[in-house]
């Protein structure tokens, strides 16, 4: 296993990764007060919603408790140390950074569409570019490998639970947002044509006929 102090090095460089992007973003993001008003919705289950927000904050926030806490948030429960564990370790840290710039990416895409709320504005357009080419929802993608990869470098079966539930909630939210796009009053057949050419969370090998 990695030494604490490298783990929480590591950490360090996931907090920096974080509010530079989210700056970054917040710089590049169009400037718009118009508020869009919303001509359809699908609406999650009760308390689905707020547990979905929750739980991808506790996981993009993670690193704080490594840094604050290392004894909770690294390792624990105490688990075994095991063969090529450091290397092992390295490996999400990396899938978690990508899941980052995939994030950054999706985001960037949408544009004033990206909302945790499912629902359509008006003048609502089926994006198709960045990320949203290859598949149909990325930012899930990228919350849950990010999640994944944290579970991983920081060898948490506590941050690998909530990761197993935001992955459930991922596939629910995804399957809300497709009846949604692909209903008469969105996009209809566009949508239909759309989802035949990518995969749901991982680009499709092959377009459907």
């Amino acid at each position: 296993m990695l030494a604490v102090a490298i783990v929480r090095f590591l950490a360090a460089l996931s907090l920096a990764a974080l509010v530079f992007g989210f700056a970054l973003g917040h710089w590049l993001a169009p400037r718009s007060r118009e508020v869009v008003r919303v001509v359809a919705r699908r609406e999650p289950g009760r308390g689905t919603e707020v547990a979905w927000i929750a739980g991808a904050l506790v996981a993009a926030l993670w690193p704080i408790g490594v840094l604050l806490a290392p004894a909770y948030a690294y390792g624990w429960p105490g688990l075994p140390d095991f063969p090529y564990s450091p290397g092992i370790q390295v490996g999400g840290w990396v899938v978690s950074l990508c899941g980052g710039l995939l994030f950054f990416a999706s985001a960037r895409a949408l544009g004033r569409h990206m909302t945790p709320a499912i629902q359509l504005g008006e003048g609502h357009r089926l994006v198709q570019e960045g990320p949203y080419r290859y598949i149909r929802h990325p930012v899930y993608t990228a919350i849950v490998s990010g999640a994944i990869g944290e579970s991983v470098a920081y060898l948490s079966p506590v941050l690998a639970s909530l990761t197993l539930v935001l992955a459930g909630l991922a596939a629910y939210r995804a399957r809300l947002e497709e009846d949604l796009l692909g209903s008469p009053e969105a996009f209809g057949e566009v949508y239909a044509q759309y989802r035949a050419r990518t995969g749901r969370f991982l680009p499709r090998v092959r377009s459907k006929p």
